[in-house]
């Protein structure tokens, strides 16, 4: 079985992003999780702790995903892992 390979870097892109916008809020209105925030912070340029960061490591966290997915299913299809048999393929 082969992974469609831009609905899955899609969908890592995605889920990625919103993990990182809860995770900001969580921090910015809750005060929880500021020490990851804090890590976050010095790999994304010009994140803050702001509403505006938290769109802003949204985009940046979709864009990380994305890439990342699109490597890991380029990969994963092209070491042919999955099913061996003559149906799946």
């Amino acid at each position: 079985m082969k992974l469609k390979v831009l609905p899955f870097a899609l969908a890592l892109g995605v889920i990625c992003g919103l993990g990182l916008f809860v995770a900001h809020l969580m921090a910015l209105y809750a005060d929880y999780g500021t020490s990851w925030i804090a890590l976050v912070q010095e790999v994304y340029p010009y994140y803050e702790l702001t509403l505006g960061g938290a769109f802003l490591g949204a985009l940046y966290c979709f864009l990380d995903g994305f890439i990342g997915g699109l490597i890991f299913a380029g990969l994963y299809n092209l070491f042919g892992f999955g099913c061996c048999c003559k149906r799946c393929k």
